[in-house]
């Protein structure tokens, strides 16, 4: 009986192995079938090839070799599972011709098909294309578009007689950008620009010649806390002084007496009043908020910006928005475009960290006292916390 079982079992594993063989394909010499009816769709840097494929059963991959114009050498390889292949890297456009080859099992490669592509002009061309400046305090803003939102560097420099100097590089996806490069004097002077892909083409490098307008940073030595409405509770996990709006620490994370937190109320939207010590005429503010909790929950979204030279409505912490000048609405922009159920990506937390900036126009009053009110946080909660808050502007002696 024992001799009669093991005789079935060695007839079932000799019959599953005839039929399920284990292992790499036989290796031969017999190259595949080429690539048929390649389709071709350009965009801006490259293209995408649909193809047939050969009808073979040990088939590996189709794949395609070229060089790009900077003379980076490309292989990129599609699995059996697809028909499609993209290539990408392109600067300005020009047509090119490349070869789509059947790769099999054993490597066998074959006859080429050749394919010829034509790329739209790289993002980088239209960046430059659509980017205009205009003159602001302290510098200049720029702005651009990127329609489909691949990542680029745009990169400022300013001419010190006959060479460059780097004064901004800014890394972005964003579809419409708008940035300001600061820091700048007050004088006539030569800037330039260009832009790079992340296959390392470079546009040509544009020079304008502007005249920043005057601004400096206010001195947060200066700056004192006015009283707090008492109705606002604030938040243990936060501090009760307001001078932590300005105590030098940008970043402040999950680290506990950092932030400035006043908890959700029913009836009334919280603020903060602070005393600038000195009468000015702002050109614009920064704010930096908790970096644990960028652009989500108590991060303000919805703001404005009051002020005064009264100092009796400074430091009523009840007097009533009608007995304060308006200075400007905000909103809190997020560079990724995504909503507050999602973190915050690379560029989002890089931008926060640097200080959401916020600019007033040219006919705002010049007050010494200031009052922050959010209307509403990015999770659309009426509470509120901050890191740090810096003002620059032009300083009047009167």
């Amino acid at each position: 009986m024992k001799i009669l079982v093991l005789f079935f079992t060695v007839c079932l594993l000799l019959s599953a192995c005839a039929e399920d063989p284990i292992g790499q394909y036989a290796t031969d010499n017999k190259p595949p079938q080429a690539v048929r009816n390649a389709k071709v769709s350009n965009f801006p840097g490259g293209a995408t090839i649909i193809y047939d494929l050969p009808d073979e059963t040990d088939l590996l991959y189709v794949g395609t070799r070229f060089t790009l114009p900077n003379g980076e050498k490309q292989d990129i390889r599609t699995s059996v599972f697809s028909n499609v292949i993209t290539v990408k890297g392109f600067a300005q456009s020009q047509k090119y011709t490349l070869e789509l080859v059947a790769v099999d099992r054993s490597q066998n490669e074959s006859p080429p098909l050749e394919v010829e592509i034509e790329p739209e002009d790289a993002v980088i061309y239209n960046v430059l294309r659509s980017l205009t400046y205009s003159v602001t305090r302290g510098g200049f803003k720029v702005s651009w578009e990127n329609e489909i939102q691949e990542e680029i560097v745009v990169t400022f420099l300013k001419k010190n007689e006959d060479k460059y100097e780097l004064i901004d590089a800014i890394y972005t996806s964003e579809k419409n950008a708008d940035r300001a490069i600061r820091g700048q004097e007050a004088a006539p002077t030569t800037f330039a620009v260009f832009a790079r892909d992340m296959y390392n083409n470079y546009t040509d490098t544009i020079e304008f010649q502007i005249e920043p307008l005057f601004e400096i940073q206010l001195d947060n030595k200066n700056f004192l806390a006015m009283p707090k409405l008492a109705d606002f509770v604030l938040n243990a996990w936060g501090t009760s002084d307001l001078s932590v709006l300005w105590n030098d620490v940008m970043v402040a994370g999950a680290v506990q007496g950092q932030v400035y937190y006043i908890n959700a109320h029913t009836t009334i939207t919280p603020y903060f009043t602070m005393d600038l010590g000195v009468k000015a005429k702002l050109s614009r503010f920064k704010t930096w908020g908790r970096s644990d909790y960028y652009f989500r929950l108590h991060h303000p979204y919805d703001f404005y910006l009051m002020g005064t030279n009264d100092l009796s409505v400074a430091q009523n912490s009840a007097s009533t928005d009608d007995q304060w000048e308006h200075l400007g609405d905000f909103l809190s922009h997020r560079p990724s475009g995504l909503p507050v159920t999602e973190p915050a990506t690379g560029e989002d937390y890089a931008y926060a960290a640097a200080g959401e900036e916020f600019e007033l126009t040219e006919d705002a009053p010049a007050v010494r006292y200031i009052r922050f009110r959010v209307r509403r946080s990015w999770s659309g909660t009426t509470a509120m916390f901050l890191a740090e808050i810096r003002f620059w502007g032009e300083p009047l002696n009167d």
